[in-house]
C-alpha cells in the first residue's frame, strides 16, 4: 500500500470514529453497562493515546496530548480508578480530529522508515512507521466496535431505569 492510500485509510478510520460519536450524549459517555470493562469516554481516550504512543515511541515524534491520557486511557486502567476530572467528549472529539492532522503532518512522509522499536503482536514483528500505522487502524477499528456495543447496550440497559 502506498503512502497516500495509507493516509486515506487513517483519514477514512478516524471519520468513521468520530461519526460514531455524532448521537452519543455527554451523560451516557461513563456508563458502564454489565458485560463492559469500560466507557465510551476511556475508549476514545485509549484510540487517542495508542495513536500517540505509534508516532511516540516507535517515530520519535514528541507528544501532542496532555500527559494525564495515560493514566485515565492506558493499558489495564478504568474509569473506576480515575482521581482526575477526564476530558470532556468535545475535547476528545477536537483531540481526535487534531490527531489525524497530525499523523498527516508528521508521519506521512515517512511511512517506509524504520521505526525506533520493533512491534511485536503474536510473533509478527512491525518494522517500519507504517507496518505500525497500519496495525493502529485495526486497533481503532477494535474499540470503535467495542463503542458501538457499548451505545446499543446503553440504549437498553440505560434508557430503562
Amino acid at each position: 500500500m502506498n503512502s497516500d492510500r495509507l493516509i486515506r485509510q487513517v483519514e477514512l478510520i478516524r471519520a468513521i470514529t468520530l461519526k460514531t460519536l455524532e448521537p452519543i450524549e455527554e451523560e451516557v459517555i461513563d456508563y458502564i453497562p454489565t458485560g463492559y470493562s469500560n466507557s465510551i469516554r476511556w475508549n476514545l481516550g485509549h484510540i487517542l493515546i495508542v495513536q500517540d504512543q505509534l508516532a511516540t515511541h516507535f517515530a520519535g515524534v514528541e507528544s501532542q496530548l496532555p500527559s494525564n491520557y495515560i493514566t485515565l486511557f492506558g493499558n489495564r486502567t478504568k474509569p473506576s480508578d480515575w482521581d482526575i476530572e477526564p476530558p470532556s467528549l468535545a475535547m476528545l472529539a477536537f483531540d481526535l480530529e487534531r490527531q489525524t492532522q497530525r499523523i498527516q503532518e508528521t508521519l506521512g512522509h515517512r511511512l517506509e522508515e524504520a521505526a525506533k522499536k520493533i512491534f511485536v503482536r503474536l510473533g509478527y514483528e512491525m518494522t517500519t512507521i507504517g507496518e505500525l500505522l497500519n496495525f493502529s487502524l485495526h486497533h481503532e477499528g477494535i474499540h470503535v466496535g467495542i463503542i458501538q456495543g457499548l451505545k446499543r447496550a446503553i440504549e437498553i440497559d440505560y434508557h430503562q431505569r
